[in-house]
């Protein structure tokens, strides 16, 4: 990696947690400045404009919350116990989330969902990129006869993720931790019950 390519990286790096806590419209270039100790020409030397800094620290925030959670779901075999690490990652996670300031998901769909159509495009990507990862699981578990042949992968994987972040941001927004505590443990109880014995 050449030094540009480590200044660009190190900039969406430190931007990330700042877009993510102050949102992608609200973020100034001189927040961007104060978190990352740069300057406006080492900024736009990097990328032409906010939105383009914005998008790439979406990504960022994006790919660095899925990687955690899928190397977690890799290490099971069995399908509902691969689901079960996937929502108790929220749990484990938790802290992290909320110190960079929530879900990205969340927060990036919220901010975005009638200002700015690029930051919107990436959310739907991402959720159905969710949505297909959590279905794909069902769909191996019920062939393998992990799962009960009468769970529509489809249906429960965006029930998954409608109660995930809407727990979240009762979280968030109440600073309480009890809501997605009590989501994760309704989500693992639903997916006992789709568990062949």
């Amino acid at each position: 990696m050449n030094k540009s390519e480590r200044t660009k990286n190190y900039i969406v790096e430190a931007a990330s947690p700042i877009f993510n806590k102050k949102g992608y419209a609200g973020t100034s270039i001189s927040d961007i400045l104060a978190g990352t100790g740069l300057t406006k020409g080492s900024i736009y030397g990097n990328f032409k404009n906010k939105d383009e800094l914005a998008v790439a620290a979406l990504e960022y925030n994006f790919n660095r919350a899925a990687k955690s959670i899928y190397f977690s779901v890799n290490s099971k075999g069995n399908a509902c116990d691969r689901l079960i690490v996937f929502v108790e990652s929220f749990r484990r996670y938790y802290d992290i989330i909320m110190h960079y300031g929530g879900c990205p998901v969340m927060n990036a769909a919220v901010d975005s969902d009638d200002g700015n159509p690029l930051i919107k495009k990436k959310v739907i990507k991402f959720i159905k990129l969710w949505k297909q990862s959590i279905a794909s699981i069902i769909k191996d578990g019920k062939k393998q006869k992990e799962i009960t042949g009468d769970s529509n992968a489809g249906d429960i994987s965006m029930l998954f993720i409608s109660i995930i972040e809407g727990s979240l941001m009762l979280s968030k927004a109440t600073g309480e931790k009890k809501y997605i505590e009590n989501a994760i443990d309704h989500i693992v109880s639903q997916i006992e019950r789709m568990r062949t014995e």
